[in-house]
């Protein structure tokens, strides 16, 4: 009999349905997910300041169970669902959400095998109640879970901080849109100097992008001064890209103005337009204070870029996605000059930006979604096993 498997998440995202998609048509698994928080409906995102909306074929492909109900009986709505599928295994996505929580109860007293992704880690400072909450709760219930699917070096610290034991560790990449972008990929150059066309970017000029929300966690101001330092006199040819928008664009405008018009705010950029910046790129800067894991960055992999990125960001470490001395870069958040220094060392080293993006190009291959459900089925299947006692 093939394994049951339900995977209890939010709501569709445009880069994990295609991993669904992929592991329904593995054929070793009978899949379930089930939406809590309603379909895959255009949404208003207070950060950006408007209204987000994802492709139209995002709930192809696999069977999906889509709850429609106030936060007040979600919890009962998503058990409801469980026990009418009755998983072998339960996957959650994080444990901070009541209904998140309710279904591991749930998957405790009916025998089923649990499994967990978060994007947590330890690298930006808490409030002591919010340790103090953390020490007391998530030991007992890291003890329930049979299988952690990490996603990077600095997850799996977490786990370990509040209890959980590394041998029931898998490394889960979470998945970008790999079938899309590489219907954008295979015409690269015909997409790179459209797109550098279309933004009025000169052929010799580096193009650094960031791609995020315009508020104060990303730091984008960081980002533009480091900028400004490393090509001021026009000492480098070079322009910086800012994907995003939101509460701190104004504010980043003004600090841009002595910089205008190397530095261009491109605005919120649609998903399926994201890849063409990218493409049109040399190297991708994440500056922020705080940012688990972008998905950004697996994306900016997959398209061969070299990454920088500040020590709060928790994509980093010897076998993540930014691996430094490889293909990325850290430095000290907040640390102007550091990161100026990076930039400038960049922009006057194409050798280096090409050898470092040889190498995000092979680390983003294990972002497909066909190889994230594989992993993500041998995380069930590894799951079971502990549940069983079945030690090889």
């Amino acid at each position: 009999m093939r394994l049951r498997v339900a995977m209890v998440v939010s709501h569709p995202i445009q880069y994990l349905c295609p991993m669904y998609q992929q592991i329904a048509a593995d054929g070793r698994v009978d899949l379930q997910v089930i939406f809590a928080e309603g379909g895959a409906g255009a949404r208003f995102d207070k950060d950006f300041g408007q209204v987000v909306k994802w492709q139209d074929n995002i709930l192809e492909g696999y069977p999906h169970r889509i709850i429609e109900a106030p936060a007040s009986s979600r919890s009962a709505a998503v058990v409801e669902e469980l026990k009418k599928f009755q998983p072998d295994v339960l996957h959650v996505n994080g444990y901070h959400l009541p209904y998140l929580r309710a279904a591991l109860r749930w998957a405790r007293t009916s025998g089923a095998a649990t499994m967990i992704t978060t994007d947590s880690e330890l690298l930006h400072p808490r409030p002591w109640h919010a340790r103090l909450i953390k020490r007391l709760v998530l030991p007992r219930l890291f003890s329930g879970i049979h299988q952690f699917l990490t996603m990077g070096d600095e997850n799996g610290k977490y786990f370990e901080h509040y209890g959980a034991s590394a041998d029931r560790f898998l490394r889960l990449s979470w998945p970008i849109d790999s079938t899309y972008y590489d219907q954008l990929l295979a015409k690269r150059d015909e997409l790179r100097q459209a797109t550098r066309g279309r933004l009025g970017i000169a052929p010799d000029a580096v193009a650094i992008l960031c791609v995020g929300k315009l508020i104060p966690r990303k730091a984008q101001a960081d980002l533009i001064q480091a900028f400004v330092q490393a090509t001021a006199g026009g000492r480098r040819s070079a322009v910086l890209l800012l994907a995003g928008n939101g509460v701190d664009r104004a504010r980043l405008e003004e600090l841009a103005r002595p910089a205008s018009p190397a530095v261009r705010f491109l605005g919120f950029v649609d998903v399926d337009k994201l890849p063409e910046c990218y493409i049109a790129s040399d190297v991708y800067a994440h500056p922020a204070t705080m940012d688990p894991h972008p998905v950004a960055i697996s994306e900016a992999l997959y398209c061969s870029l070299p990454i920088v990125v500040s020590d709060r960001v928790g994509s980093r470490g010897p076998t993540d996605d930014v691996q430094v001395g490889r293909n990325g870069w850290v430095f000290p958040v907040g640390n102007v000059a550091v990161l100026s220094e990076i930039l400038a060392d960049l922009i006057d080293h194409p050798e280096k930006r090409a050898v470092a993006g040889k190498i995000s190009r092979e680390l983003g291959l294990t972002h497909t979604a066909d190889h994230s459900a594989r992993q993500l089925i041998e995380g069930a299947q590894r799951a079971l096993r502990v549940r069983d006692g079945v030690t090889h």
